[in-house]
């Protein structure tokens, strides 16, 4: 490690532990208030920044205090109030402000424009209304998660805020450059995907409870929150089904979905990851293709993970993982990526260091790009 990334990392953890000292020992505790009538008022959110270095095979770049797009920056709130013995209602708001991230930036524009500062509908995570019974599921209605959202992502590494299957996010921004040294317009975006199912959009949804660990959920909705006026016609829908459980010393979680966006595009994913809890030693993988009229991709992901309570702040988590996609940016394309990760979490300070290194390796018919990569590292506050 340079000294220059050494001093980076430094500061960090000294933001972080005087963050620490001002904090309990059983950690910041929530930013709530309860009513008489059993209703209660949560405020809460994330700052979730690093220092990115990103090397295209010829030229390398930083990008200071820049947003982790694996978890961006975002505040919410939450009203909850019981109804009745077995229903509950929860009410919830959440935007995203990370005008400055791994997602947009790149050699071309390594600052964010001042159109970057302005607050869209774009920033809005969730306008959602949830009505939950113990006996008959969950309902959903109002801007949140489609059902398929999140079912590539099913991790227990203890590595997920830094590296999971949507292995671009570190850098998602970036221009790869050609083997010649000309910049490509082909992205680290655009040349690995994870196949995430539908995202969030204005939904009506349904889970049902839990039977012995299975549970399967549906949505039908519409990206009416977009600024394209084609993308807000479409019409979505999708089918999931799950599992969680346990057995003896394993943590066990899987999910799969069955999408539709409009009418030339399906999608089909799933994801799981098994913890051994004595160990700490997981094993994780993602999978997941996607059929559109004018692009056809697949990709697998596997990652191996280690947790262990190493020093007294927290757990300490590292992982490596391996991705390979084909035709994802375009038919005859291979896009590959390899990464090592670590998590240390500072419980008091409600806080985790982060610090990744990942590779990226994209071919396509006809040309021939440079191997690039990227060193990332940080920390995300909670509350």
């Amino acid at each position: 490690m340079s000294f220059r990334r050494f001093a980076r990392l430094l500061s960090v953890t000294a933001i972080v532990a005087i963050t620490g000292s001002l904090a309990q020992a059983e950690g910041i505790p929530p930013v709530e208030w309860t009513f008489a009538g059993g209703g209660s008022v949560r405020f809460y959110g994330q700052i979730n920044k690093g220092f990115l270095t990103f090397n295209d095979g010829q030229e390398t770049e930083t990008y200071n205090f820049i947003d982790n797009y694996n978890s961006n920056t975002r505040f919410g709130l939450t009203y909850d109030q019981t109804l009745g013995r077995d229903w509950a209602y929860q009410g919830r708001f959440e935007l995203q402000y990370d005008p400055f991230s791994t997602n947009t930036a790149n050699i071309l524009e390594p600052k964010p424009s001042s159109s970057a500062y302005q607050l869209t509908t774009s920033n809005i995570r969730y306008i959602d209304n949830r009505f939950t019974s113990r006996r008959d599921g969950v309902f959903y209605l109002g801007q949140g998660d489609m059902a398929s959202n999140n079912t590539a992502e099913v991790d227990f590494s203890g590595t997920k805020v830094i590296a999971y299957s949507e292995v671009q996010d570190s850098a998602g921004g970036q221009y790869l450059r050609l083997s010649d040294g000309t910049l490509s317009d082909v992205t680290i975006d655009d040349a690995f995907t994870n196949y995430d199912g539908l995202s969030r959009a204005v939904r009506i949804r349904y889970d049902t409870a839990l039977f012995n660990g299975f549970g399967a959920r549906a949505s039908y909705g519409q990206y009416l929150l977009s600024d394209d006026a084609s993308t807000r016609e479409e019409i979505l829908y999708d089918v999931v089904a799950t599992y969680e459980g346990r057995f003896d010393s394993f943590k066990i979680a899987a999910q799969a979905a069955y999408s539709v966006k409009g009418s030339e595009t399906t999608i089909i994913d799933g994801s799981a990851s098994v913890l051994h809890e004595p160990t700490g030693l997981s094993v994780t993988i993602a999978s997941g293709s996607q059929d559109k009229s004018d692009a056809v991709g697949s990709y697998g992901y596997i990652k191996l993970g280690w947790q262990a309570d190493l020093v007294s702040w927290g757990s300490t988590a590292i992982a490596v993982d391996a991705y390979s996609g084909t035709d994802i940016a375009a038919p005859g394309s291979e896009s590959k990526s390899t990464s090592l990760s670590l998590v240390q979490t500072i419980d008091r300070a409600n806080t985790e260091l982060w610090a990744t290194w990942r590779s990226y390796d994209f071919q396509q018919d006809g040309a021939d790009y440079n191997p690039a990569d990227a060193f990332f590292i940080g920390a995300r506050f909670t509350w």
